[in-house]
């Protein structure tokens, strides 16, 4: 099982709670209630020890696509609401040592959110939905 399995096995309970449908993978359909996993970079060494290993890192973006309103209502509001609650979930996982299985040869040090809140990061007024964008990254030690 490869790190991109991994993180994918990790998030997909979650997601399926959520919105009742599969997380995708590097592909963001234009469409609603959509949760997409990104990945940025994969084994960035940190810190290198010359004979049991490497400290390396993981990073990857989570993009929520959601329904878009150009109208004085609250679905911007709710949108933006839950984007922070799926930010906030990944946090208290990163806070209680809830992490993904990296396989034997890794031990994961930590998984964290590299911002304070969601990004906005497109609104499509065509098809009417936004993607609110978190980035997070997980830490973790790879022995030889």
């Amino acid at each position: 099982m490869t790190k991109h399995d991994a993180m994918m096995e990790y998030f997909e309970p979650k997601v399926t709670e959520l919105i009742g449908d599969t997380m995708k993978f590097n592909f963001s359909p234009n469409s609603s209630d959509k949760i997409t996993f990104i990945t940025n970079y994969s084994d960035k060494v940190r810190r290198n020890y010359v004979r049991v290993g490497a400290e390396k890192e993981y990073g990857f973006t989570i993009l929520i696509s959601k329904l878009y309103s150009q109208d004085d209502d609250d679905l911007n509001l709710e949108a933006m609401n839950f984007a922070q609650a799926f930010m906030d979930w990944l946090e208290s996982q990163g806070e209680a040592n809830i992490f993904p299985d990296f396989g034997e040869k890794c031990q994961v040090k930590k998984m964290e959110v590299l911002q304070n809140m969601p990004n906005l990061a497109d609104v499509d007024m065509e098809n009417g939905t936004a993607r609110y964008m978190i980035q997070c990254r997980v830490v973790y030690f790879e022995r030889k």
